[in-house]
């Protein structure tokens, strides 16, 4: 019988947290530093209260004056963490088998879960250490079998303001970005849509999408895939047909295939 991959072999530690009062802003700079998409909020004890992440930042970001007066699309308050996190937090054993983690990670629909061990958190188990799963145990299947489709994507004259409103819309982490041609040559995700908040409304997208794309075709095998994506640190990869765009994989997607290995 094949010993399981497990959670302690694959997960990062320490953990990165930020404390109840760490502003709003303060933990943005922390995420975007660290490249990560939350971060566990933590008391004095060590105890963790909560999660904010990047889809609470741009959320809170959307509802404030400026931001609902067009003047920016994005403004950030001054206001600590604590009155915007998410309570409680998903953790999972250090001895849990990774498909349990993934399996948490696509019914709660988040990027990461942190492994707890006699109350204290001891490690973080996230949408990076799925890929290297997925590459560990060879899983076969065409990325095309599992894609997400339709890809929802803006043109190169879309400004900041549409990709933005876009993105908190659709409740997606990225949106595709396509040339004249339907040929996509960017992303705009929350990343993107937090670094501009100081930009002017109806920026050109193309001035702060990232052009660090990675594309697969749709008969790659997953584990390729998600080791390109894992080299790359990419988090989507966009799957071509003929030299169309017809789908793609998200960090998710990676993590519902793992979690049914």
């Amino acid at each position: 019988m094949t010993t399981p991959l497990l959670v302690s072999t694959l997960m990062k530690s320490p953990v990165l947290s930020v404390t109840p009062d760490t502003l709003v802003d303060e933990a943005y700079l922390l995420l975007a530093s660290r490249r990560i998409s939350s971060a566990p909020v933590v008391d004095d004890t060590g105890k963790a209260l909560g999660v904010v992440s990047l889809t609470d930042l741009l959320r809170i970001g959307r509802l404030q004056p400026a931001s609902l007066a067009g003047i920016q699309p994005i403004d950030l308050p001054t206001e600590p963490v604590s009155d915007h996190m998410h309570k409680g937090v998903l953790t999972v054993s250090p001895n849990a088998p990774v498909t349990a983690a993934a399996r948490i990670m696509a019914d709660e629909h988040v990027h990461r879960v942190y492994v707890e061990q006699e109350g204290k958190l001891v490690g973080v188990f996230s949408i990076e250490e799925v890929l290297s799963s997925v590459r560990a145990l060879r899983l076969e299947a065409p990325i095309g079998d599992v894609m997400t489709k339709p890809v929802i994507s803006l043109p190169l004259t879309a400004t900041i303001a549409e990709a933005t409103s876009r993105l908190d819309r659709a409740q997606v982490t990225g949106v595709v970005i396509v040339d004249e041609y339907r040929h996509p040559v960017g992303v705009f995700t929350q990343v993107e849509a937090l670094a501009a908040r100081s930009f002017v409304p109806d920026t050109k997208v193309e001035d702060v999408m990232n052009y660090g794309i990675l594309t697969q075709h749709v008969k790659t095998p997953l584990y390729r895939a998600a080791a390109h994506a894992f080299e790359s640190r990419a988090r989507r990869v966009l799957v071509l047909e003929n030299g169309e765009l017809v789908g793609l994989i998200t960090g998710l997607d990676f993590a519902r295939v793992l979690a049914r290995a």
